[in-house]
């Protein structure tokens, strides 16, 4: 054999091993090129001003109704009551439609963030459970109907079970010691947002899952600890998610410690959080701690439109999609309920979600 040939199957043999190791990459990228662009195409009108302030200058609810012109959210309904719970309806078809048109390998995580809007649902069937009543409530997620079909009956003995079954060993030692129901939410939160985290998923899609997660819980965190020394609860460290991205639990530790809530956004310095906040706080000294939230809430969606541009043919998009119909969904029941109350178009845009 001449050294032609030696080199010319060495160079074959590279290319082989090359398409090999690329190949599960590659097929894994084309199985979110549509889904991708889809959620690329809808987009998010109403984490905008302009569509916003149209929906909001509507005269009445029916005018609403008829103002609100998308293929994705479906509001129906003559009360706010029912109008709100159209529009949840159709977030969590908006996120089933997400998962359905994902590849397979990844339906898992949409499956975990529908527990996140099946919370609710959870919480009243577990104080239903200790109180010895069945269990009511409609829910969208596989863990939420499985265990809700567990306690159905409202037999503490059952509720004690399904808590160890389905890993929420927390939960159950607080139904166990008779602690307050509040305890009992904050640890089904922590549940919910731990089941988020450790979904099964392709180690190309697990960064993207992870950093988003970890940004969810440093808002989550700093919300909670804002809340707490604005209404003066104590008791804030039971409220805490752990350590987020930015927020060490160090850090959490000394922010718990401040009373003042300028001290403690000053102890932010160097996160991307420190700016948003100090520019809320004019609105925070006329409007409450609820500007400072809606600071927070802002600076997730950008983030999680800085995990999409980072994982454009992965699960980036499709993080940046649900959260965004989530705020979206919040916007628009929001402006329901204003205008079902008559509140001033200036006050309800104030409470708006805009990206």
């Amino acid at each position: 054999m001449d050294m032609y040939a030696v080199v010319w199957i060495a160079f074959a043999l590279a290319g082989i091993v090359a398409v090999a190791k690329l190949g599960p990459s590659l097929s894994s990228m084309a199985g979110f090129a549509y889904p991708n662009a889809k959620f690329n195409a809808i987009g998010s009108a109403y984490l905008q001003e302009k569509e916003l302030s149209r929906l909001i200058g509507s005269k009445s609810i029916e005018d609403f109704k008829n103002n609100i012109v998308s293929k994705d959210f479906l509001v129906e309904g003559e009360s706010i009551e029912e109008i709100q719970k159209s529009i949840d309806v159709s977030l969590v078809r908006i996120i089933q439609m997400a998962s359905s048109d994902s590849p397979k390998k990844v339906r898992g995580f949409y499956d975990a963030y529908l527990q996140k809007l099946d919370v609710r649902e959870i919480k009243n069937a577990v104080r239903r459970a200790i109180e010895g009543k069945k269990v009511e409530g409609k829910v969208f997620s596989n863990f939420a109907k499985e265990f809700m079909e567990r306690i159905k009956e409202g037999r503490k003995e059952e509720l004690l079970s399904a808590l160890s079954s389905y890993g929420m060993d927390e939960v159950k030692s607080l139904v166990e010691t008779n602690a307050s129901f509040s305890e009992i939410e904050y640890a089904i939160d922590k549940k919910i947002m731990e089941n988020i985290g450790k979904v099964l998923l392709p180690r190309s899609c697990s960064r993207s899952r992870d950093i988003f997660v970890k940004r969810m819980i440093d808002a989550l965190n700093i919300k909670a600890i804002l809340r707490a020394k604005y209404y003066g609860i104590g008791g804030v460290e039971k409220m805490i998610f752990g350590d987020g991205r930015e927020l060490p639990s160090w850090k959490l530790e000394h922010m718990v410690k401040i009373k003042a809530i300028p001290e403690i956004i000053s102890l932010l310095d160097g996160t991307s959080y420190a700016k948003p906040l100090r520019d809320a706080m004019p609105s925070y000294e006329k409007e409450g701690v609820s500007a400072l939230e809606l600071a927070i809430d802002r600076q997730l969606i950008k983030h999680v439109a800085d995990i999409a541009l980072d994982d454009t043919m992965g699960l980036g998009p499709g993080i940046r999609f649900i959260v965004e119909k989530e705020f979206e969904a919040r916007n628009l029941k929001v402006i329901a309920k204003g205008i079902g109350e008559g509140l001033p178009a200036e006050k309800i845009l104030k409470l708006m979600v805009i990206e």
